[in-house]
């Protein structure tokens, strides 16, 4: 039994890890556990002054590790869970590791340095942390690689974590690392040693004069010459694509980036250093924003650096521009430390608060107050904390706290959110007891109105699931990696490959109700009218895919053929809850409707003066969005001057929202002012009259930038 105990301890270990949230996975996380383990035991192992064989030491230890690893891996293997990226981790993880730890006591008991076990502990700390350490707080990256510990890949919220040449390539220094090492105390014994240590040290110098180019580590100035683009305001320097971003468009975000800092700065009475400038780093897409930052779909702020810093993709900046920009603006009050607050609830909370952008539909107070029963004072306590706050979904702690905060800046001096920030301790800078605060919060969030919409954001809100509840928090298919390439295509507007990536898709699951929908949209912007008709059966369910065909049949010339379909698909839009179908029978209530729609929409033609009164009301709607979205500003001016005399529907208040602000910026002061007034007659949700306070806010900035400007 005493022998067979060191084999059946890691077992032991392993299966109590099936228990621990994404240490159970099969994937980077426990390969980074078992490589901190193994480097730290084979380090002091080797250490030992009559230790030998060493390399055999090293094996004997990975063949404990991957003991350990059999539960984990059996378990990915029966819940469908395996993936090849995990199983390479494990491979390109702790076997460098190990030997690197072993290389690196096996050197200090060679050299017959003093207390060579201390010794060894001390630089394999340095090289996990201190490392580390200089890279958080001298590069605005948030991927860090280490050859104790392997590989951070950055934000992991529901993303995927793939093997990438960049680890392959930081693989191939800790092998150098290793072989240095090992070759060192011996290295002048025969020409072969001097030759293989030389060789060594060599190939390492020449690796780290390539990190930026391989990726490992990415230096502001060396993302400022990636992107190429610059643009300068009084309080931000702007680092854009230039491919990707036009003129126009970084004009209009630059004066976005000041009215929000004015905004911030002016709720939270800031007062901003003058000459301090703030770098904002705008992606063309988040496949870019990846490759450069180790951040996919999630924006940053790297608080901890003395530079002031926002990362963003294009994609995301409507969303998030604010939120994150609070972020950069609360670092003026946070600690010493990192800028920062040691609360995490407090940090997220503090930015949606202010932003309210969890929902254009619903307030803050409304989402949360819908779920029952509220959240308790030892429940929000918890979410303030770093384990509560990220062991629910990001969108239930993001939309707690921030309602919470919300409360405390609507009701009290902003001076005490600020006092509390740097500590996390609320109740001491509120002199209040917190359960007392929270009951006060529960008052207003009891008082606050509710209907339908706001109950049905709020169970999809929190219903969502944090990457710790996941089954398979990091197994991608082979179908998911083709639809983001599928996406990345179209984010770079490189339609030819994006068709053909969406080809292979279809062909490999034509089933699948997501890609079908796409792959049939698709074959009508082609012109593949038939086709697109035919691949859709009565087998095919989906109210969509069947809207479609009926478009599909009109624009292969079978009106007939198209409105029947349309008559017996009527029973199902009209009673269908989905907002996607509110207008889908009256973009098609006559021919000439129809066919305007199906131009807009596959033809990408555009209507003058007189075929946009020709149109019905949700034809219009849609022809303006359109114009919104492919920033034809001309378009909107004239569109909004024709639409101000028609009847206003809330249902159409984000179209409402964006036109108006593109009024603003292209200076038709007098029309955006008239739009307001008018939008602001309806009967608005209190999410819309928030928005609507906030164009005010918009057309009174603009104005005073746009003269200063001048």
């Amino acid at each position: 039994m005493k022998k067979a105990f060191p084999y059946i301890l890691p077992l032991i270990i392993g299966v109590a890890l099936l228990f621990v949230p994404l240490l159970r996975d099969f994937h980077f996380e426990s390969a980074m556990l078992a490589a901190i383990v193994g480097c730290f035991w084979g380090g002091i192992k080797a250490a030992y002054p009559h230790s030998k064989q060493d390399f055999f030491s090293a094996l004997s230890i990975l063949g404990f590790l991957y003991i350990f690893a059999l539960p984990l891996f059996f378990f990915a293997l029966f819940s469908g869970c395996l993936t090849f990226d995990g199983f390479a981790f494990w491979l390109l993880t702790p076997l460098p590791s190990v030997f690197l730890g072993t290389a690196i006591g096996r050197l200090f008991r060679k050299l017959s340095l003093p207390f060579p076990k201390s010794l060894t502990i001390l630089t394999l700390l340095f090289i996990a942390i201190g490392v580390w350490l200089f890279e958080f707080f001298h590069f605005p990256q948030v991927y860090f690689y280490n050859h104790v510990w392997g590989f951070w890949p950055g934000p992991i919220y529901d993303e995927a974590v793939p093997l990438s040449g960049a680890y392959l390539y930081f693989r191939w220094l800790t092998f150098l690392w290793i072989l240095a090492l090992w070759m060192i105390p011996s290295w002048s014994k025969t020409r072969q040693t001097k030759l293989l240590t030389f060789l060594a040290l060599f190939s390492l110098l020449l690796s780290y004069l390539n990190l930026n180019e391989a990726g490992i580590i990415h230096p502001g100035e060396v993302i400022q010459s990636e992107l190429a683009g610059q643009f300068n305001t009084e309080h931000f320097h702007l680092f854009y694509d230039s491919t990707l971003y036009s003129d126009q468009e970084i004009q209009y975000w630059a004066a976005r980036h000041e009215f929000y800092f004015q905004q911030i700065t002016q709720q939270l009475e800031v007062d901003w250093p003058k000459g301090r400038i703030i770098e904002s780093y705008l992606y063309g897409n988040a496949w870019q924003k990846k490759k450069i930052t180790g951040a996919k779909f999630t924006s940053y702020v790297p608080i901890w650096l003395e530079q002031d810093q926002l990362h963003i993709a294009k994609q995301q900046l409507e969303g998030v521009l604010k939120h994150e920009m609070v972020h950069v603006i609360s670092k003026r009050f946070g600690n010493a430390l990192f800028h920062g607050s040691r609360s995490i609830g407090l940090i997220e909370g503090l930015a949606e608060g202010i932003a309210k952008d969890a929902s254009p539909r619903s307030t803050l107070h409304q989402i949360v107050a819908a779920e029952r029963p509220l959240p308790s004072a030892g429940q929000l306590q918890s979410a303030f904390s770093i384990f509560g706050f990220y062991g629910s979904a990001g969108s239930i702690s993001y939309t707690t706290t921030g309602s919470f905060v919300a409360f405390l800046l609507e009701n009290y001096p902003p001076s005490l959110i600020k006092k509390a920030y740097p500590t996390g301790d609320i109740q001491e800078a509120y002199k209040q007891p917190f359960d007392s605060l929270v009951a006060n919060w529960h008052q207003e969030l009891n008082a606050t109105p509710l209907d339908s919409v706001d109950r049905q954001i709020s169970e999809y809100v929190f219903a969502q699931r944090s990457l710790f509840q996941k089954k398979c928090p990091h197994s991608v298919t082979q179908q998911m990696r083709l639809w983001d390439d599928y996406q990345f295509l179209l984010a770079r507007e490189d339609t030819l490959k994006a068709d053909q990536k969406l080809d292979r898709l279809f062909a490999l699951n034509s089933e699948n109700a997501l890609i079908k929908d796409a792959w049939i949209r698709s074959q009508l912007l082609r012109g593949h009218y038939q086709q697109a008709a035919e691949a859709i059966t009565k087998q095919d369910t989906l109210l969509t895919l069947q809207v479609l065909k009926s478009d599909a049949l009109f624009l292969a010339g079978k009106p007939q053929k198209a409105r029947r379909l349309l008559s017996t698909l009527t029973p199902r839009i009209q009673s269908s809850q989905n907002r996607t179908f509110t207008y889908t029978l009256s973009l098609r209530e006559d021919s000439l409707q129809w066919s305007y729609h199906v131009n807009r929409r596959y033809h990408k033609t555009w209507p003058d003066s007189a075929g946009f009164y020709a149109l019905n009301t949700a034809n219009q709607m849609l022809t303006l969005n359109k114009s919104l979205s492919e920033n034809r500003p001309q378009q909107v001016v004239q569109f909004m001057t024709i639409l101000l005399g028609k009847k206003l529907n809330t249902h159409w208040f984000d179209s409402y929202d964006s036109a108006i602000k593109q009024l603003v910026f292209s200076n038709k002061f007098g029309l955006a002012q008239q739009w307001i007034q008018k939008v602001a007659q309806l009967p608005l949700r209190l999410r819309y009259q928030q928005r609507l306070d906030e164009l005010l806010e918009w057309h009174h900035f603009f104005q005073q930038y746009k003269a200063v400007a001048d």
